[in-house]
């Protein structure tokens, strides 16, 4: 699940240190081994997403005084991704029956209206959360999101080899959790008005009920979420 341990996060600072690869390979290996035997379905990173939402709780990544938040993000981000495509190659060299996924914390985001800043919003928020799985399934950085970065100033910490390993072992299968849909609007006084989410807060959808939580009940939307990723 989300367990970066504390010495690490004490010693390194986290996801936003390099070394951390190595550390999780091992680990990785560890357990491939051990249950080679009894376990065939493996996740690398449970939504991974969430380091760009919960730095620590997903990263081990604490924004300290003076750095740049959303780069300390994807710097981390940038080692998970590393980390994943190397357990892949470790999982499959220890036993090539093994099928290992990537997971993301899912659900489509509905534009309020149709006009088109609002849908525009919406594929926005989409594509976020598409980021980095499709580095992990696909072996690459989507276009999309490298421009996004060069807009905002943000520079990968891509060292030689590193495309070439993210290509080489790309997961075998993509996983999900999904807890609700989202809605957004281009209107920023009107995307303030929000209710509860597991982490993602949303606008209300006067078209769906919520729970006593305020998550906002949508089996549909499942569905929806479901094909958008397959499409």
């Amino acid at each position: 699940h989300f367990d970066t341990p504390i010495a690490l996060i004490k010693k390194y600072g986290g996801w936003k240190d390099r070394r951390m690869v190595d550390a999780y390979v091992h680990y990785c290996e560890v357990l491939f081994d051990r249950y080679k035997g009894k376990v065939k379905y493996w996740l690398t990173f449970n939504e991974i997403n969430m380091v760009l939402h919960l730095p620590f709780v997903a990263a081990g990544v604490v924004i300290e005084e003076g750095e740049e938040e959303e780069q300390v993000k994807y710097t981390a981000a940038h080692h998970q991704l590393l980390a994943s495509a190397y357990a892949v190659q470790a999982g499959h060299r220890i036993n090539t029956n093994f099928q290992i996924g990537c997971m993301l914390a899912a659900g489509q985001t509905y534009p309020y209206t149709c006009a088109p800043e609002d849908v525009w919003e919406a594929m926005k928020k989409d594509r976020e959360g598409y980021s980095l799985i499709d580095v992990q399934m696909r072996g690459a950085y989507p276009p999309y999101l490298l421009k996004e970065l060069e807009r905002k100033g943000i520079t990968l910490p891509m060292k030689e080899g590193d495309a070439k390993i993210l290509k080489a072992y790309p997961v075998d299968f993509l996983a999900i959790s999904y807890y609700a849909s989202r809605l957004t609007s281009a209107d920023k006084e009107l995307v303030k008005q929000t209710t509860g989410g597991n982490v993602f807060a949303t606008m209300r959808n006067p078209h769906l009920k919520a729970s006593e939580w305020g998550w906002q009940i949508d089996p549909l939307g499942l569905r929806i979420t479901l094909n958008s990723l397959y499409d």
